[in-house]
């Protein structure tokens, strides 16, 4: 570590009648109570797959802009390559301890912060700017996402409003369906990139006009959202965590549920790998990674790995080298060549 660079988302068949339903949750007793998914913590891990780089970060959050690595683990953001997690050379950010949601565009690590959105410099890890959102609808913000045109656009935790900046100035405010957990940019070529958000404590996932400054559609995501991520062309993956399930939306012009699949106990960590161009999703309860084929309209599992435990955070880089990091300080787990 180079100490000179430190800086200032039950029964299937219930779950599956949910997973396009909008509105207040079930009322069938026998269904649990929407919402607020955890991962179940993951038994002893045998070998997993690939190797693991050792560290002793309990890592809530990562996210990679280029080949830059971000790892989150409290107040401190740890950036590199992967030659430079394994060689202990990574850069360290000291961010507030309170900050959410972790976001990246190609160059920038984009970090929610209640009063502010800290945008941060992937290549060096110098503060590149800070989005005052104090006095905004989007105070305190929850998640914040850059579009591919530099729109900043901003979600808040505890308000139903979501705020688009452009230079650091608040252009529109829009209503939406309740507080924000996530914020995605989508990228949709030759249009505007598609922003979604989800809602964690009902299990929701909206489409956002952000361009017009209307919402778009609700959908319900199963009994329990754990994460969701950006894929291709409109598309957004969510592993529906209570539910066991591993859901596929479009959102190029309105959210739509594609498919869905039931996966191992408790799913959580998803990622889409273009390179294969199959869908990742972690399992906590059976520390496994399983990949799936969406081509023909019915997921098709075609692979399953071994993971390290509490894989609950995973990406994939543009050569199609799979990252998993533990939340219980278990490693850096790298798949450089995953077998499909």
């Amino acid at each position: 570590m180079n100490a000179g660079r430190v800086t200032a988302l039950a029964a299937l068949a219930a779950s599956s009648l949910l997973l396009g339903a909008c509105g207040s949750g079930p009322t069938n007793p026998e269904i649990p109570d929407l919402g607020n998914a955890e991962p179940v913590a993951s038994p002893a891990a045998g070998s997993p797959a690939g190797r693991v780089i050792d560290t002793a970060l309990e890592v809530s959050d990562m996210e990679a802009a280029g080949d830059i690595i971000a790892l989150r683990a409290g107040p401190t953001l740890t950036l590199g390559t992967l030659a430079e997690h394994d060689a202990g050379t990574t850069t360290e950010v000291t961010v507030p301890a309170d900050c959410a949601d972790l976001t990246a565009s190609p160059d920038t690590f984009v970090l929610a912060c209640g009063a502010e959105v800290l945008l941060i410099d992937a290549a060096s890890g110098d503060l590149r700017d800070t989005v005052t959102v104090a006095d905004t609808d989007a105070a305190p913000a929850s998640s914040a996402v850059l579009t591919s045109t530099g729109e900043l656009v901003v979600g808040s935790g505890e308000s139903d409003r979501v705020v688009v900046f452009q230079d650091g100035e608040a252009q529109r405010s829009i209503t939406v369906a309740g507080k924000t957990s996530q914020l995605l940019a989508v990228p949709v070529t030759g249009a505007d990139d598609a922003v979604v958000r989800t809602n964690h404590s009902n299990s929701t996932i909206q489409d956002i006009h952000w361009r017009e400054g209307r919402q778009g559609g609700t959908l319900r995501v199963g009994l329990g959202i754990g994460q969701a991520v950006a894929g291709d062309e409109g598309m957004v993956l969510a592993s529906d965590n209570r539910g066991g399930q591993l859901a596929v939306y479009t959102a190029d012009n309105v959210v739509r549920l594609h498919q869905t699949t039931p996966v191992s106990p408790s799913p959580w960590a998803v990622a889409w790998d273009s390179e294969r161009r199959v869908a990742w999703i972690s399992t906590t309860g059976d520390n496994q990674l399983r990949a799936f084929d969406l081509s023909t309209g019915v997921p098709e599992e075609v692979g399953t790995l071994d993971s390290l435990a509490d894989a609950h955070s995973m990406l994939v880089l543009a050569d199609g080298t799979l990252v998993v990091a533990s939340a219980s300080g278990a490693g850096l787990q790298v798949i450089t060549d995953p077998e499909l």
